[in-house]
């Protein structure tokens, strides 16, 4: 219901994150009115039974394509990023917290587990505003945003893991422990990226061998079974069930889905045609390879599961920030003024620096790129290729991207997985209550101040939502009047004849 009311109102300083978080902090309060009632934020029930089905519905329904073009800054942002942040991060709050007066100095290892937390982009509160904003997965600003945080996300909890193994008293930390935490780093990273791309391989097998002989609804309901198994699987071995589901999302639109034809309905006789006319007729197999791509569910499955993973995530989203919102102001939490300040600084400067940098180094290898492919045209074909756009993220898009950096409740979930320290074994962290705040504090910092003024931040730069301006087309379109239909399909036939005779894109011709 609160979605329903931003969006109807169209309160651009509020994301709907963060009224969910109002309303879970409401009802926080509500709860601690009524007498006998205590419970504590349960940490395997948000990262078991919440973030799931939210993270394989972005990583089904990214635009594949888009993704491919923008892969260089979404990989150099989601994984070196994620590192250089965490090495920042912990650097600014360690020696920060060490010469601010009257403030509890941070240990560094307590400083490299928050770093590592707090890197981590929460694509719930990213999709959450980018959404409120009238943005598609056609934009290049959401594309690059969203595929970070869906990517970063699994290079966060990883190197937080391993960075857990180190709040230890009696651990040593010399060049072979050091060494041995990044094997286990890069052992539970590309396991896990393995056992997603293995269960979607079996995954694939099983679908095109039930090709046929499934009902739409089973094949909706393996579909859905078959995405969390890896998330499972990583998750009882310790490894990260983030990067596996991400993959085995990716994998699973690619080859099960596969590609979705477009049909325009003539309404002059009722016949179905295609887009573009159809090729001479051949005979199809009965059955496609099995990595043909071109899917293996029947069209009403097609149709219904991006629906049905949309709701699902839709629901998980929106219990996440309410069941946030009731633990973000808690008593067990210290709240010292200096110590939160000196968290969001840190977030914040990370970010600024993290973002121009891999920005910079992604604008170079794209332009390295592009000169090379131009190089290799013009010796191939003796003659210049045409000019292709060229992805560069320049100084208003890296701002955004800055902004766009929202810590959410994955950092939150993380944080309280945090051993208390026990004094028997040496192990833990006596600054928990501490890391709480300062988490607390970056979320309510990067949700509603840096979320609440994305909005006005794009318009600024005159960087407006694609949709918003395709409606203001589509608005003028209809004011100057209808095409009559039948003259709209002869064009298109004396198009299409036109193409094939001048052998140039029918897109081409027909704008």
């Amino acid at each position: 219901m609160i979605k329903s009311l931003i969006r109807h109102f169209k309160i651009r300083w509020l994301p709907e994150a963060g009224g969910c978080i109002l309303v879970g902090v409401i009802g926080g309060l509500f709860l601690k009115i009524l007498p006998h009632i205590d419970f504590a934020f349960s940490h395997d029930m948000f990262l078991r039974v919440m973030v799931p089905p939210i993270v394989f519905e972005a990583a089904l329904n990214i635009d594949k394509r888009s993704f491919r073009k923008m892969l260089i800054p979404i990989f150099l942002l989601a994984f070196f990023g994620t590192i250089m942040s965490t090495l920042l991060t912990a650097g600014i709050v360690f020696y920060g917290t060490l010469y601010l007066p009257h403030c509890t100095n941070i240990p560094f290892i307590e400083s490299l587990a928050f770093g590592a937390l707090i890197s981590s982009i929460d694509p719930i509160a990213v999709l959450s505003v980018l959404s409120n904003m009238g943005m598609s997965d056609k934009d290049q600003i959401y594309v690059i945003i969203f595929g970070e945080s869906l990517l970063n996300d699994g290079v966060a909890i990883v190197l937080f893991q391993t960075l857990l193994h180190f709040m230890d008293e009696n651990l040593i930390i010399d060049s072979e422990a050091v060494y041995l935490a990044t094997l286990q780093f890069l052992v539970i990273a590309i396991g896990s990226l393995l056992i997603g791309l293995l269960c979607g391989l079996v995954a694939t097998f099983y679908f095109w061998l039930m090709q046929g002989i499934q009902t739409p609804l089973v094949e909706v309901i393996m579909f859905i079974c078959w995405a969390f198994i890896p998330y499972y699987l990583c998750d009882g071995v310790e490894w990260s069930g983030i990067v596996a589901i991400v993959s085995v999302g990716f994998f699973m639109d690619v080859y099960i889905i596969g590609n979705e034809s477009e049909t325009v309905d003539d309404s002059s006789d009722g016949n179905v045609e295609k887009q573009y006319p159809d090729p001479p007729a051949k005979k199809r197999p009965i059955r496609h390879s099995i990595f043909s791509q071109e899917g293996f569910l029947s069209a009403k499955a097609k149709s219904h599961i991006r629906f049905v993973t949309e709701i699902n995530s839709t629901l998980m989203e929106t219990a996440i920030f309410s069941y946030l919102g009731i633990f973000l102001f808690n008593k067990r939490y210290h709240w010292n003024v200096g110590i939160p300040l000196m968290a969001i600084f840190a977030c914040i400067t990370s970010r600024s620096f993290t973002v121009w940098f891999f920005s910079w180094i992604s604008n170079l290898a794209t332009r390295f790129t592009a000169t090379l492919g131009r190089k290799v045209n013009t010796a191939c074909y003796s003659r210049e290729s045409e000019n292709k756009d060229v992805s560069i993220i320049d100084g208003r898009m890296q701002l955004v991207l800055i902004f766009a950096g929202l810590r959410g409740a994955m950092s939150f979930a993380l944080v309280e997985t945090v051993p208390m320290y026990d004094e028997s074994t040496g192990q833990g962290s006596r600054l928990k209550p501490e890391l709480k705040a300062m988490t607390s504090a970056c979320i309510i910092f990067t949700v509603f101040f840096l979320g609440g003024y994305t909005y006005y931040l794009l318009d600024k730069l005159g960087m407006r939502p694609s949709q918003e301006r395709d409606e203001d087309v589509e608005m003028v379109s209809l004011l100057n009047g209808k095409i009559d239909e039948n003259r709209s399909g002869d064009l298109k036939h004396r198009t299409v004849a036109r193409a094939i005779v001048s052998d140039e894109p029918i897109e081409k011709m027909m704008w």
